[in-house]
């Protein structure tokens, strides 16, 4: 948090050159370079899952045309209609997330955002969305990292269409350890009861859209999906930066 707090003063006195939020080659403002801009493009080419989002991996089996699922969301009932991101966790944006999250780029929430409003439009926007709920932190991560990335991802978009964010009510009453590298079963435990509403009433039959950083597995989206309904929400949604790929 230290390091982040001087990374944070030494900026204000000696402002970073413009660089692309994705690459960090030079630029102008905020703007993703052309060459960002093609790999982007090319994601949305791709076929992808039509509830999860993911993008196939290299072997995966996908259908010559038209929408498809992928064999986990065949099997698997998710508590959200869908989820989708503007690309897969590799390369550039991989890295654009971790300077983001780990690196206290807090900047990067502004051209994250638009990339995944560029995704919002049309299919989760006509569900008529009344609410953005980021995906909580607990609160010694939130205290270790000094501010919940999902959170600033979740006022730029709540920002942008004008729709009104909660990040208060849904707390992460669990620390639980790094997701990362654990096989699905074992992230689901972690999980089962980290996340609690604590106003059931803000949350009643409204269409709320979930915000998180990466949707890898979909366990932590899922986790936040349950306790909302369980909350008596009406229709969930997950957007995030990026998502993994299934095979």
């Amino acid at each position: 948090m230290f390091t982040i707090f001087w990374k944070g003063l030494l900026d204000l006195v000696f402002p970073p050159r413009p660089e692309c939020p994705l690459c960090g080659s030079p630029g102008s403002g905020s703007q993703i370079c052309g060459s960002c801009r093609s790999i982007i493009s090319g994601y949305r080419r791709e076929p992808y899952c039509g509830r999860c989002g993911r993008l196939p991996g290299k072997g995966a089996v996908i259908p010559a045309d038209g929408p498809h699922l992928c064999l986990e969301c065949r099997r698997h009932g998710w508590p959200f209609i869908l989820a989708r991101a503007p690309g897969a966790y590799e390369g550039h944006l991989k890295e654009a997330v971790h300077r983001f999250k780990y690196g206290g780029s807090r900047w990067l929430a502004g051209p994250l955002a638009s990339l995944m409003l560029e995704v919002l439009l049309p299919e989760i926007l006509s569900a008529g969305i009344e609410l953005v709920v980021p995906v909580p932190l607990s609160r010694d991560k939130l205290r270790q990292r000094g501010f919940n990335q999902a959170a600033l991802l979740a006022k730029e978009i709540g920002s942008a269409l004008k729709i009104p964010v909660n990040a208060r009510t849904l707390v992460k009453v669990l620390d639980t350890p790094a997701q990362t590298g654990l096989p699905k079963a074992a992230r689901e435990l972690n999980l089962r009861t980290a996340f609690k509403v604590m106003n059931k009433e803000h949350f009643q039959n409204k269409n709320i859209l979930i915000v998180d950083d990466v949707f890898t597995t979909g366990c932590t989206m899922s986790a936040v999906a349950e306790a909302l309904k369980r909350s008596g929400a009406g229709q969930l949604f997950g957007i995030t930066v990026a998502n993994g790929r299934y095979f």
